[in-house]
């Protein structure tokens, strides 16, 4: 496939979609003209594209999943991945109901808030013991 690789990141609430943002990771070294790699790195995010634009448009390739989920009784609560291949219409090259890596890690680094609120503590019942 020809075009520009992007990794697009959705939370799904069993019917919602949430775009998060888009990302990009290294495949090939020396520029992308060398030997695949299997990822040195990414960055997000990506350049030469409106976000928002982007985020909305790709999302309509993931919103048949969690329709025809939710459709058979078992609506997705969760992320959804797709690593997309930009050309005149999205294609997907993978798929997957997990954050990815390593775009995660850059995609955190630029959240201004928690991804989730923190769970509530107590004295006497601390979540991870003592």
């Amino acid at each position: 496939m020809e075009g520009e690789e992007v990794s697009l990141f959705v939370l799904c609430d069993g019917e919602t979609l949430l775009p998060l943002t888009t990302a990009r990771d290294h495949k090939r070294a020396f520029d992308d003209t060398g030997p695949n790699t299997g990822g040195m790195g990414a960055y997000c995010p990506r350049p030469r594209h409106d976000p928002r634009t982007v985020r909305v448009r790709d999302a309509v390739s993931i919103r048949p999943t969690a329709r025809g989920l939710a459709k058979r009784g078992t609506p997705y609560q969760g992320v959804l991945y797709a690593g997309l291949m930009l050309t005149g219409w999205s294609k997907a090259v993978e798929y997957n109901a997990r954050f990815g890596d390593p775009e995660t890690q850059v995609m955190m680094m630029r959240m201004e808030s928690d991804l989730l609120p923190p769970p509530p503590c107590h004295r006497d019942r601390h979540p991870w013991g003592s």
